[in-house]
């Protein structure tokens, strides 16, 4: 995650910046006007070639000192959550520290090892019974629909 340091030397003005921010403020002269997220590669190479270009906040002239990735105390601020992929609920940070490169949280990796499905079942909004995919009859482009198990079933 790109976190950048600005600094002016003229009036002593400074602030930290996320890659959004460094990509709002390097619109002005002329970059990145088309791409929407530009790749953090392209940000870094892009800031380093033009970052003196970029105006002070207080004084409005040029030149500011660009300081990428700078020593940060309190680094849980710039912490990125990581969402599993399953259950869409936040990946414990001591998940992240055994395994980096998790995309599931330890439950839903369990049950992916132990073979459990993940679909959660869809229940009628009548009735609340299940609801299963059957082939149709009648004509269309649909050809699987959902019907109701209840009895009597409902018409959807």
């Amino acid at each position: 995650m790109l976190s950048v340091q600005l600094e002016c030397q003229d009036c002593g003005w400074w602030t930290l910046c996320g890659e959004a921010e460094v990509v709002r403020r390097l619109r002005p002269l002329g970059h990145f006007r088309r791409a929407t997220d530009p790749p953090e590669e392209i940000v870094r190479e892009v800031l380093a070639a033009h970052g003196k270009g970029l105006t002070c906040d207080r004084c409005k002239k040029p030149g500011l000192t660009v300081k990428l990735d700078p020593d940060q105390t309190d680094g849980d601020d710039w912490e990125q959550v990581v969402i599993c992929e399953i259950c869409r609920e936040p990946i414990p940070p001591e998940r992240l520290e055994f395994k980096p490169d998790a995309r599931r949280c330890v439950g839903c990796q369990d049950a992916a090892d132990r073979g459990r499905s993940f679909v959660e079942p869809d229940y009628c909004p009548k009735c609340g019974a299940l609801l299963e995919i059957r082939v149709s009859r009648g004509a269309g482009p649909t050809r699987y629909k959902l019907f109701c198990t209840g009895s009597p079933s409902c018409r959807l």
